[in-house]
C-alpha cells in the first residue's frame, strides 16, 4: 500500500457515509481548481474542503490559488473513479426490481399483530438505490431494525461491499433473509430481538446507517428510533433512515413524530413524501414518507437505553396499578395484544398457581404481566439482566431467587432467551404453547403443538431422529419438565433445572460452556471451552490454536459476532453441528 492509499484510506475512515462528497473533491482535483470551485463541485463547506486539501498536501501541486493532484498514483485513482462511476453492483432499477420481486415471493406471510404490510418490489429497489447513491456504503455497516421488506438484501445487491445486519423478532423472516443472503453471497448477520426488551448488546455502537420501517404509533416510533440511536457508531457521519405515514385527517401524528425527533436530538436531513408504496395500508394511502436524520449533540448515540422502569414502590399494594405501570411503553403496535387499545393481559389463576408450585420452596421472582402479586416487568428484567451479563465485572445476579417468568400472551418468542440470558440454577417459564414448542422448551410439533406432554430428558441414543435440535442443545445443561396446568394446556408451563451431569463428549462440553456463559460472545466462549477441554484431557492448546480450530469450522457471522441469546433459532439449532472440538483429529463429534 502506498502513502497515497493510506491518505485516501484515512479520508474514507474519517468521512464514513459522507466520503462520496470527498470523492467529488478528488475527482475535481484532477484538473487545477480553486477552493471555491471545489466547494461548488462537492457541496462541502469551505472549511471541510480546506481540511481535505490539508490532508492531501504532500500530493498536491499549487499554482497561485489553484490546486491539482501531482502524485501520479492518486491522479490514476481519480481517473478510475471518474471513468468507472458507481461500483460494480445492480444499479439498474428494472433489474433490481426483478430481483427483489423474486426474493419477496419467498417471504413468509405477513403477521398482522406485528403491523406487517409488505412494501412493493419497486419500493425495495428505490430504497436501496437512493441510499447507495446518497451515501458511501462500500465498507459501511448498515443495520435494519426489522426487515419484512428485505431492505437489507436490496442494499446488498446495490452495493455488495456493504456489511449487513438484520434484527427481527420474526424467526421466519430471519431464516428467509439469511438463506437469501447466502444465495446471493452477501455478508449478513441475522440477530433475534424483541426491541421492546433490548437491542442485542453485541450490536450496540456498530452501525453507520440504521434503516427501519417501524410501527406507525408514537410509542413504536420512539422505541425503534431509540434502538437505532443505540446501534449507531458515533463517527460524526452516522445516519438513521426511517419510514412513517399517516392519513390526511391525522396530521397531528406527523407533528408528534417531528416533536419526537427533537426530543431525541435528531436533525431532519431530508423527508421524501410518498417514497414508499405498499400492498395494503390503505388507511394511509398505501404509501409512507422516507425520513433521513442525523444525530446532533445530546443524542444518545451508541449508548444503551435505560431499562424500563420497575413498578412504583407505592403501587405494589394495588395489583392493577402495578400492572399498568409495567405495561407502559410496550404498547407499540396498532393491532393485537400489544396494541395501544388492547386490554391489560391477565394470567389464568390455574396457570399461575401451577407455575408457583413448580418453583418450589424459597424466594421467588415473578416476572412479566398478569400476576396479582408484585412483579418485575419483562423489559425491566431483560434490560437489567442483559446489563449484568455483559458487564466487564458482573456482580451478584440482579434478581436473587427462583425465576418465574411469564411471556404470555405477547412475549412468547422471548421465553427461550430469558433462559439463555440468565443461565439460572432453576426457573419456571410460562408462555403460549406454540412459542414454547417452537423454542424446544415443550415437546410437540408445529402441526400439533399440544401433543406429547412428557418430561424432556436427554436422549443420547436417538440424535438422528430424536427431539428438536434446540431441545438437545438445552439438554446439555438443563432438564426440562412440562407442568400440567389443566384442560387446554395453553399457556404452557415448563420447569427448568440446571443439571450436573458430566458432558458425554467434547462437543457437549463446549456447548455446555457456551450455554452457561451468556455474557461472552459465542466465538469467545467457544475458544475458552476448547482450551478447557484440552486442559482436562492433558493436551496443551494455545488461544491462537483454539482460534484456528474455530476458523476451520467456518462459523457464520452470527456465531462470530453475537452472544448465544442473541442468535436466531436456526443458528441455535446449527450450533452443535458447527462445533469441532478437536482440530488434531479433524472430526466433528
Amino acid at each position: 500500500m502506498t502513502d497515497v492509499d493510506d491518505a485516501v484510506g484515512r479520508l474514507r475512515a474519517r468521512w464514513g457515509l459522507d466520503f462520496g462528497r470527498v470523492r467529488r473533491v478528488l475527482v475535481a482535483l484532477a484538473d487545477p481548481a480553486t477552493v471555491s470551485e471545489l466547494v461548488s463541485a462537492s457541496g462541502l463547506p469551505r472549511r471541510d474542503v480546506e481540511s481535505v486539501l490539508a490532508d492531501l498536501g504532500p500530493f498536491l501541486a499549487a499554482n497561485g490559488d489553484r490546486h491539482r493532484l501531482a502524485e501520479p498514483n492518486l491522479r490514476s485513482f481519480v481517473a478510475d473513479v471518474r471513468d468507472a462511476g458507481a461500483p460494480v453492483a445492480v444499479r439498474d432499477e428494472a433489474a433490481l426490481v426483478a430481483r427483489m420481486a423474486g426474493l419477496a415471493a419467498g417471504l413468509p406471510p405477513s403477521r398482522w399483530r406485528l403491523d406487517h404490510v409488505p412494501a412493493t418490489a419497486e419500493t425495495m429497489a428505490r430504497r436501496a438505490l437512493y441510499l447507495a447513491g446518497e451515501y458511501e456504503l462500500d465498507g459501511a455497516s448498515v443495520l435494519c431494525l426489522g426487515d419484512h421488506d428485505l431492505t437489507s438484501l436490496a442494499v446488498g445487491a446495490a452495493e455488495p461491499g456493504v456489511e449487513l445486519t438484520v434484527v427481527d423478532i420474526d424467526e421466519r423472516i430471519l431464516d428467509h433473509v439469511t438463506d437469501s443472503a447466502a444465495g446471493l453471497r452477501l455478508p449478513l448477520t441475522a440477530a433475534w430481538s424483541d426491541l421492546r426488551l433490548a437491542l442485542p448488546p453485541s450490536l450496540a455502537g456498530t452501525a453507520d446507517l440504521v434503516f427501519t420501517d417501524p410501527p406507525y404509533t408514537t410509542e413504536g416510533m420512539r422505541l425503534f428510533l431509540t434502538r437505532a440511536l443505540e446501534a449507531l457508531r458515533p463517527s460524526g457521519h452516522e445516519r438513521i433512515a426511517f419510514c412513517f405515514g399517516t392519513g390526511e385527517r391525522h396530521l397531528v401524528k406527523a407533528l408528534e413524530v417531528q416533536s419526537l425527533l427533537g426530543e431525541l436530538r435528531l436533525a431532519l436531513e431530508a423527508m421524501l413524501p410518498g417514497f414508499n408504496r405498499y400492498d395494503g395500508a390503505e388507511a394511509i394511502g398505501a404509501r409512507s414518507d422516507l425520513y433521513l436524520c442525523r444525530p446532533t449533540k445530546g443524542a444518545k448515540v451508541g449508548e444503551p437505553a435505560r431499562p424500563a422502569r420497575r413498578a412504583r414502590r407505592g403501587a405494589r399494594d394495588t395489583p392493577g396499578a402495578a400492572r399498568s405501570d409495567v405495561v407502559a411503553g410496550t404498547r407499540i403496535y396498532t393491532r393485537g395484544p400489544a396494541s395501544e387499545e388492547a386490554p391489560v393481559p391477565t394470567l389464568p389463576e390455574a396457570v399461575a398457581t401451577a407455575a408457583v408450585a413448580a418453583a418450589g420452596e424459597g424466594p421467588l421472582v415473578l416476572v412479566g404481566n398478569g400476576w396479582e402479586d408484585p412483579a418485575v416487568g419483562l423489559p425491566d428484567y431483560f434490560g437489567r439482566v442483559a446489563a449484568w451479563a455483559t458487564a466487564a465485572r458482573p456482580g451478584p445476579f440482579p434478581f436473587p431467587g427462583t425465576l418465574v417468568v411469564n411471556t404470555h400472551p405477547d412475549y412468547g418468542a422471548a421465553a427461550l432467551r430469558t433462559l439463555l440470558l440468565a443461565a439460572p440454577e432453576r426457573a419456571v417459564l410460562i408462555g403460549p404453547r406454540r412459542d414454547l414448542v417452537a423454542a424446544g422448551l415443550v415437546p410437540g410439533s408445529p402441526a400439533d403443538p399440544r401433543s406429547d406432554a412428557r418430561s424432556i430428558r436427554p436422549d443420547r441414543t436417538s440424535r438422528a431422529s430424536g427431539p428438536d435440535p434446540l431441545t438437545r442443545l438445552l439438554a446439555v445443561a438443563y432438564d426440562l419438565s412440562a407442568v400440567p396446568t389443566g384442560p387446554g394446556g395453553d399457556p404452557a408451563v415448563v420447569a427448568v433445572t440446571r443439571n450436573d451431569r458430566a458432558p458425554a463428549d467434547a462437543t457437549e462440553a463446549v456447548l455446555r460452556h457456551i450455554l452457561l456463559h451468556p455474557g461472552a460472545k459465542v466465538a469467545n466462549a467457544w475458544r475458552d471451552a476448547l482450551l478447557a477441554v484440552a486442559r482436562d484431557s492433558g493436551r496443551a492448546m494455545t488461544k491462537n490454536e483454539a482460534r484456528a480450530v474455530i476458523a476451520a469450522a467456518s462459523p457464520s457471522a452470527a456465531l462470530r459476532r453475537l452472544r448465544i441469546w442473541e442468535l436466531p433459532a436456526a443458528a441455535l439449532r446449527d450450533l452443535s453441528g458447527a462445533i469441532i472440538p478437536d482440530a488434531h483429529e479433524g472430526t466433528q463429534r
